[in-house]
C-alpha cells in the first residue's frame, strides 16, 4: 500500500544524517546510518497538512488547546494501551530537551541520575551538562548479546550514591530491548522505595517485533504513573525530528507544573505552526501507514540478521525486540576500538555509530539504522562483508 523502497537523494538538504560528513571528520563516500533518521519520507496526511498550513500564510505565535493533547492521548491509548488525561500533556521541541529541563525541574546541581549503559549517548551529555553527578549502572549480557538489569547492582548503585532520578530508556537505545512487564515492576518498586524519580524516555516505543509488547511505565501502578513522568514524541514514528515537537507526560500536577515552568524558563514555550499541523495529521490519520512502516524494517532487520549469520560468520547481530537500530557484536574480529572504527569507515565505507559512544561496555559493537529502503541496507551489507572477508 506504501513506497518504501524508492531511494530519495537527501543531500544538499542540510540533512544531519547526509551532508555533514566533513564537518563531523567522515568522508563522503562513506554510507550514512548512524543518526536515528529514517530515509523514508513522511506520510502524506503529515505533508498534506504541512502543505495547508503553508498555503494558509501565517507563522504568527500558536498554541496547542485541550483537543490538541486529546489527540496525543488517544494515540497512547490506542497505541499502547494506557489512558493518561489531556491534562497530562506539556509539549517541548524535544526528547533530549524536555529530559535537559527536567533535570533543572526535579533535581538539583550535584544530585545523582542514574542511566543504564550501554544507552543513547546524549543522556550522558545531559546530566553532566547540567551540573548533576552522572552514575552508571552497567547492563549485563550472554554471549548471545542478550541484555538484562543486574538488579543486585541496580539497587546498590541507588543506595550508595543517593540516586534521586533515572533515566530509563524503554525501549532500549541500542540493545534493543523491550522491557517486560516483570522487569519494569522491579524497576519501579526499586526506585518507589528510594524515592527515586523515573524519567521514562519511550521514543521508540512504536518500533515492536515479534511477538513483544511496549508496556508504558505509567501505566503498571497508580504508584508509578505519579512516580514517573513520560519523554515522547512523533518524531521517530513519523521522521519528523526537524519540526521540533515532542510531549512529556506527567499525571502528578505538581511535576507538570514544574516541568512546563522549567521550559517556559528557556523562552521556548510555544508550540510551532508546523509542528502542530504535523502531529495532529499524524496521531489522527497515519495508523496503516506506520503499521506497514514498521513491518518493512523489520524485514529489512531480519535480513541483516540473516545476511550476517551466512557471509559474516565473525560477526553476531541478535534481533531487536524494538527500535530500528540493530546493535551488532563486532569483537569476534579481535580489533580494538580504534581498528574496528578504521575498519568500518575507511575499508567498509560505512558511517556508524561506534559501540563505545554509548558507554564503555559498548566497545567492540557497531551500531546499524534500519530505518531505510531495502537497497541501502543490501548495499551497506555488501560492504561490510567485503570489508571484513578482506581482512
Amino acid at each position: 500500500m506504501y513506497e518504501f523502497d524508492t531511494v530519495y537523494d537527501r543531500r544538499n538538504t542540510n540533512s544531519l544524517k547526509w551532508d555533514f560528513a566533513e564537518e563531523r571528520h567522515h568522508s563522503e563516500d562513506e554510507l550514512p546510518l548512524w543518526v536515528a533518521d529514517m530515509d523514508f519520507r513522511a506520510p502524506d496526511p503529515i505533508l498534506k497538512a504541512l502543505h495547508e498550513a503553508v498555503d494558509h500564510g501565517f507563522f504568527g505565535y500558536t498554541a496547542e488547546k485541550t483537543a490538541d493533547r486529546r489527540i496525543v492521548t488517544d494515540w497512547l491509548k490506542r497505541r499502547h494501551g494506557h489512558a493518561y488525561d489531556p491534562e497530562d500533556v506539556v509539549f517541548a521541541p524535544g526528547v533530549v530537551f524536555a529530559l535537559t529541563q527536567a533535570m533543572h525541574a526535579y533535581t538539583d546541581p550535584g544530585d545523582s541520575v542514574m542511566i543504564t549503559e550501554p544507552v543513547y549517548y546524549p543522556f550522558r551529555a545531559l546530566v553532566r551538562d547540567t551540573g548533576r553527578t552522572l552514575v552508571r549502572n552497567v547492563l549485563s549480557h550472554d554471549d548471545a548479546g542478550y541484555y538484562q538489569i543486574d538488579f543486585d547492582a541496580f539497587e546498590k548503585q541507588i543506595t550508595d550514591n543517593d540516586v534521586k532520578a533515572y533515566i530509563l530508556c524503554s525501549p532500549h537505545n541500542p540493545v534493543g530491548r523491550v522491557w517486560t512487564r516483570d522487569e519494569l515492576i522491579k524497576i519501579g518498586e526499586i526506585c518507589l522505595s528510594h524515592g527515586v524519580l523515573v524519567l521514562a524516555d519511550e521514543i521508540h516505543a512504536d518500533f515492536i517485533y515479534d511477538g513483544h509488547v511496549h508496556i508504558p511505565f505509567a501505566s503498571i501502578s497508580p504508584e508509578f504513573e505519579q512516580g514517573s513522568v513520560t519523554f515522547t514524541s512523533p518524531s521517530k514514528t513519523f521522521n519528523t525530528a526537524g519540526l521540533q515537537i515532542a510531549e512529556v507526560l506527567a499525571h502528578d500536577v505538581n511535576k507538570r507544573d514544574k516541568i512546563r515552568k522549567a521550559i517556559n524558563k528557556t523562552g521556548y514555550a510555544e508550540i510551532p505552526v508546523a509542528g502542530l499541523a504535523a502531529i495532529r495529521a499524524a496521531y489522527t490519520g497515519c495508523d496503516s501507514w506506520v503499521d506497514e512502516m514498521v513491518s518493512y524494517i523489520w524485514d529489512n532487520i531480519r535480513y541483516m540478521k540473516q545476511y550476517i549469520d551466512d557471509r559474516i560468520p565473525a560477526l553476531r547481530m541478535r534481533l531487536p525486540e524494538g527500535t530500528y537500530l540493530p546493535w551488532v557484536d563486532c569483537r569476534g574480529l579481535g580489533l580494538d576500538n580504534k581498528a574496528l572504527e578504521e575498519l568500518i569507515r575507511n575499508r567498509a565505507k560505512l558511517w556508524l555509530d561506534a559501540g563505545y559512544i554509548f558507554g564503555e561496555s559498548g566497545g567492540g559493537w557497531q551500531r546499524f539504522n534500519a530505518a531505510c529502503p531495502r537497497a541501502t541496507v543490501e548495499e551497506a551489507m555488501r560492504r561490510l562483508d567485503r570489508a571484513v572477508n578482506d581482512l
